[in-house]
């Protein structure tokens, strides 16, 4: 179930949409978000977060997953993750879904 208007969470379910594709090159990835034809860049960490959410995981999971692998605090992290989730939302490239 998708959820539609809902605010953003650590608990949130993210995952990338299926009218997408995307093309990784060296550490960014560039993206075309197919409905509406727009293109869209991501630098290194958006890439790392990408490809994280290709299939559904929390938010919260997507923090500690990058905590793990790079010398980031927990508040740097969530909040640059939920604002790069923010923008890919914004853009119709993820969508929401309900937790477990």
């Amino acid at each position: 179930m998708t959820l539609m208007n809902a605010e953003i969470s650590m608990q949130t379910i993210v995952v990338a949409v299926s009218d997408q594709v995307s093309c990784r090159l060296d550490e960014e990835t560039v993206l075309l978000e197919l409905r509406n034809g727009n293109y869209y860049g991501l630098n290194s960490m958006g890439t790392v977060i990408w490809e994280m959410i290709q299939k559904p995981k929390s938010v919260e999971a997507v923090c500690s997953a990058i905590q793990e692998q790079y010398s980031v605090d927990s508040k740097t992290c969530s909040r640059d993750v939920l604002r790069v989730i923010e923008e890919l939302h914004g853009a119709g490239l993820v969508e929401f879904r309900r937790g477990a």
